[in-house]
Order: structure tokens, then C-alpha cells, then sequence
């Protein structure tokens, strides 16, 4: 029992690198974005009206466009046609506030032409999450069937949860091309419209690229998750 301790305790350094990889990539989001919220784009538009006329201009006049409360809590549901934008974005017409705008744009398009990735993204969620209640009670009783020697059932039951939460990593590596994409679009978007020129359009591209490390954190740190969690199951069934 002594080497399931040590070995649970040593898988605690695993995280480190996801953890600080997320803590950098978090700070470069709001150090970036907040760089170029404090340079207004030469059109001076706000960004609400930059997305409404890249929608009304790709003739996509259902997507509602409506202000939603929160920092940096943007995003598009495809349910009801409607892209939020978050308050600090909203009614900015900041470079930064534009390309958040219009990386969401990127996101209706993409449903609108039935971008592959995003369709199965879009049908691993409800999977995900039924799946996600499932994951921790599965590998408690997992350790619990352990601990009274019941063998083979209780590592079935103990890798069928670390195997659901497997899932959390395909999702993860499905939504960082989606994401990459979407910031494509909007940065095309901006520059074959001439909302913005060349100068400018870098400024967007900074913004949104410390906005997909998030995603790049998310995809490392689910990977190395999965990593402790497989290890500390195998220590534990060795140690049974």
C-alpha cells in the first residue's frame, strides 16, 4: 500500500506542465486582449455592427446578434440563431472586440456549411455529457471492488471509467481545430472585406491566436489527466 501512496502523490507532478500551460495561456488571453482593447479600429465601427455585416453579408439575416453579460463569454448557439457577445465586446470598437466578434461569425459559418468537426463535436456533447456523472462513481466503485480482491469485475469497472473519461480528450482534440478555424475565417473575413487592413488584421491574429492557446492548455492538460488517471489505476490493481 505504501507504493499506491507514493505513486498517487508522485502522478501529482504530472499535472504541473497542464497546469502551468494553462495559467500562461489564461494571462496571455486577458494581457493580449487588453493590449489591443486600447487600439480603436480605423473604421471605428463597434464590433456588433462589424459581425451584423459579415451575417447580412454572407446572407445569414436570422443569426440574432445580443449582448450577454460576463468578460470574454462570447459564443454562438446554433439552437436559436443567436450569436452573444459579452459585454466588454459588445458595443467596443476596439481590434480586440472586433476579431472575438467576428472569430464567433467564423462559428456560424462553420454550422451553416456543416463544418465535419464541428457536426461531431456537436454530437459527442450530449454524450459527454450524460457520460461526465458517470466517470468519478465508476472509478470509486471501481476502487472499492479493489480493495475487497473482487479482480477482474472491479478492473473492468475501473477501466471503463478511465476509458469515459477518455472521451474528455477526444472532445478536447476535436475542439482546437474547430477553434483554429473559426479564427481563420474571422481573420479572412476581416481582410477580404476590407474591414481591416493589414495592420490592423495583425493585431486581431495576436488576439485570437492567445485565445486558442486556452484550447492548446485544455487539450494538454486533459491528455495528461488521462495520463494519472490510467497510471493510478494500474498502481492500484498491482497493489491489490
Amino acid at each position: 500500500m505504501f507504493t499506491l501512496y507514493w505513486t498517487y502523490y508522485l502522478l501529482g507532478f504530472i499535472m504541473l506542465p497542464g497546469i502551468i500551460l494553462g495559467i500562461y495561456a489564461q494571462c496571455k488571453v486577458y494581457s493580449t486582449f487588453n493590449e489591443f482593447n486600447r487600439v480603436a479600429s480605423k473604421s471605428g465601427r463597434v464590433a456588433r455592427d462589424v459581425a451584423r455585416n459579415m451575417l447580412d453579408g454572407a446572407g445569414y439575416t436570422d443569426i440574432k446578434i445580443k449582448p450577454i453579460r460576463g468578460e470574454l463569454t462570447d459564443n454562438f448557439d446554433p439552437h436559436n440563431n443567436t450569436v452573444s457577445l459579452s459585454e466588454s465586446v459588445y458595443e467596443n470598437p476596439s481590434i480586440s472586440a472586433i476579431g472575438v466578434a467576428c472569430h464567433e461569425i467564423g462559428h456560424v459559418f462553420q454550422h451553416k456549411e456543416n463544418y465535419a468537426p464541428i457536426k461531431a463535436r456537436n454530437a459527442l456533447v450530449p454524450v459527454m455529457n450524460f457520460l461526465g456523472y458517470l466517470v468519478w462513481p465508476l472509478i470509486l466503485v471501481g476502487i472499492i471492488m479493489e480493495l475487497f480482491y473482487l479482480g477482474t469485475s472491479a478492473d473492468v469497472v475501473l477501466y471503463i471509467g478511465v476509458g469515459i473519461y477518455g472521451l474528455n480528450v477526444i472532445f478536447c482534440l476535436i475542439t482546437l481545430p474547430i477553434e483554429l478555424n473559426a479564427s481563420k475565417r474571422a481573420y479572412k473575413m476581416l481582410r477580404v472585406t476590407g474591414e481591416m487592413d493589414e495592420e490592423e488584421a495583425a493585431g486581431v491574429k495576436k488576439v485570437l491566436n492567445a485565445a486558442a492557446l486556452t484550447y492548446v492548455a485544455a487539450l494538454v492538460t486533459s491528455v495528461l489527466s488521462l495520463l494519472r488517471l490510467l497510471l493510478f489505476a494500474f498502481a492500484f490493481r498491482r497493489n491489490d
